[in-house]
């Protein structure tokens, strides 16, 4: 499958995941493990964990999560819950939801993680203008902002989008897009809310991002 085609599949799946997760954000919350984020040891997963002490994390209300199968390192706010069920993309390996303030709050902040997986060299621009290209033609987003970044320490970019009015749902979400390459993996981090607390949680996944480092395990 060529890159443009699966690139283009993968935009179109994630289009319907955000649509969806409109009405089953509770869902997946539900389905998630409960409580703060724990400790997860060796024994029980080799690939991902969270370890409470590390000499880049100064606060005490961080925990670092660490995958050493794609290589992955950020500082997590330790009372978001990770969950590595329950995603609705089979390119998703983490999701990290933010705790419910009171009982009207029934939709957590979201950070997933996905790794996209090539057989060649992935060019950021290539994928950055397909993705954009796949946005544009859904009509289902308003643009707020398209700018290139720099994310763990690589060349990446970065979309603000709201979704648009839907007849179907009076919920309107924020969403932010941040991706960067890494040989043949496209690393995407995706930031989704309600739109009247986008801004709220926004500094805390900007600093989830700033503490990011991915190292390459070719």
């Amino acid at each position: 499958m060529s890159l443009m085609v699966r690139t283009s599949l993968l935009i179109c799946l994630f289009v319907c995941t955000v649509i969806a997760s409109q009405t089953t954000f509770t869902a997946l919350v539900a389905n998630a493990e409960t409580g703060p984020i724990q400790l997860i040891g060796n024994n029980t997963n080799p690939d991902f964990q969270l370890e409470q002490s590390a000499t880049n994390v100064t606060s005490s209300d961080l925990l670092p999560y660490v995958n050493r199968m794609h290589g992955i390192l950020m500082s997590i706010p330790s009372n978001w819950t990770l969950s590595t069920s329950g995603l609705p993309d089979y390119t998703q390996i983490a999701g990290f939801y933010s705790p419910l303030q009171n009982l009207s709050d029934s939709i957590p902040a979201r950070l997933s993680i996905s790794v996209m997986n090539y057989q060649q060299n992935v060019s950021l621009k290539d994928f950055t203008n397909l993705t954009l290209t796949s946005l544009n033609r859904t009509g289902q987003f308003k643009v707020i902002s398209s700018d290139p970044v720099t994310l763990a320490g690589r060349p990446g970019y970065q979309i603000i989008l709201s979704t648009l009015p839907n007849l179907g749902n009076q919920l309107n979400f924020g969403l932010m897009q941040s991706w960067t390459a890494v040989g043949t993996k496209i690393y995407q981090f995706s930031y989704s809310t309600e739109s009247s607390k986008f801004a709220t949680y926004l500094p805390t996944v900007e600093l989830m991002l700033k503490s990011l480092r991915i190292h390459d395990t070719r």
